[in-house]
């Protein structure tokens, strides 16, 4: 949101899913201006984020929108997602990638396995 500033057209974030033999590949794609390169290996840390909203005003906003305002997720910009969604992947067999160019957008990989002898054993 913060490249597009207060433009009425934002472009669309797309989503293409393609089903392979040993598994799924979501790839979603957005036009939000990108990740600078040197910044990409930290969006796998927890707490790094490239929200330019300070994280008072995300509690703030959350706070709002308990109480029936516009909010958002209460976790959203504090660099909880990503590492937590990559997690999620690889424990089953999958994985998450970021390519990004800054200036222009981000494209996400999330491969889902289908070969599900190969998922992690639960008690």
């Amino acid at each position: 949101m913060e490249t597009h500033g207060n433009n009425v057209h934002i472009p669309p974030v797309k989503v293409v899913i393609a089903d392979g033999n040993e598994d799924v590949t979501l790839k979603i794609s957005d036009e939000g201006g990108g990740i600078p390169r040197s910044e990409m290996e930290n969006v796998w840390t927890y707490l790094f984020t490239t929200a330019e909203i300070p994280p008072e005003k995300l509690m703030e906003i959350e706070e709002k929108s308990r109480h029936g305002g516009v909010g958002c997720d209460p976790i959203a910009g504090f660099g909880y997602g990503l590492p937590l969604s990559r997690i999620h992947a690889r424990y089953f067999s999958g994985d998450l990638n970021i390519v990004s160019m800054e200036g222009y957008g981000t494209d996400a990989y999330l491969h889902l396995s289908k070969l599900w002898n190969k998922a992690e054993d639960l008690p």
